[in-house]
């Protein structure tokens, strides 16, 4: 069999309910401490942030057209 060119692993539920239930309490702790508010919060867990989603344009759903192309 060839080499893979990535690697295949097994993910952990009870770790990562673990490692989700931390952050939440870190969350929670810097919030009740005033370290930041949740303004500043909600941005850093945001998936999107990074994003450039205002250059993003969706144009097709299921292969049909959501809108006339501009």
């Amino acid at each position: 069999m060839p080499d893979q060119p990535f690697r295949v692993g097994v993910l952990d539920q009870d770790a990562r309910i673990r490692q989700k239930q931390a952050s939440r309490d870190r969350d929670a702790a810097r919030l009740r401490s005033g370290e930041i508010d949740r303004a500043i919060l909600q941005r850093e867990n945001d998936f999107f942030a990074g994003l450039p989603i205002h250059e993003f344009r969706i144009v097709l759903v299921g292969g049909r057209p959501l809108a006339k192309a501009r």
